[in-house]
């Protein structure tokens, strides 16, 4: 995997990219709160971009997973699973693809670290941690 490389992945409130290809991130964040689990957050978005090099395959399959502490996987519906079909024009190149994904209605059955992961044919790249940690209504941060 060392020609497959995650170059950044970011949660956030929203993201969106403009008409020259640049993507604009609204509200970066490393921690979801809750004041209970287990409990559904409502929506946030993962963004990130994956650069390639040199890649044989005719075809590349990405998945995101996130994990609980305990490294149990989180149910996400659908899967997210992405097969990128390659030319045969393009393999043996240098690219990158953008990812803005919106996730809603995740469970989260307990608190602490939690991992998102990137997976390109069923090998890690990289994760991203975050902590949904409790907070109880009124509250300061």
């Amino acid at each position: 995997m060392e020609n497959i490389k995650l170059n950044y992945l970011h949660l956030c409130d929203a993201a969106s990219v403009d008409a020259l290809g640049k993507i604009n991130i609204l509200g970066i964040f490393t921690k979801l709160f809750l004041t209970t689990v287990p409990s559904k957050f409502l929506k946030f978005t993962a963004v990130g971009n994956i650069s390639f090099k040199n890649v044989s395959e005719s075809q590349i399959k990405i998945e995101i997973k996130i994990f609980d502490p305990k490294k149990n996987e989180i149910e996400i519906k659908p899967a997210i699973v992405l097969t990128i079909s390659i030319p045969d024009t393009n393999r043996g190149k240098e690219g990158d693809i953008n990812i803005i994904l919106d996730l809603g209605n995740i469970e989260f059955k307990v608190f602490g670290k939690h991992n998102l992961s990137v997976y390109v044919n069923g090998k890690v790249i990289d994760s991203k941690s975050f902590i949904v940690e409790e907070r109880k209504g009124g509250e300061k941060v």
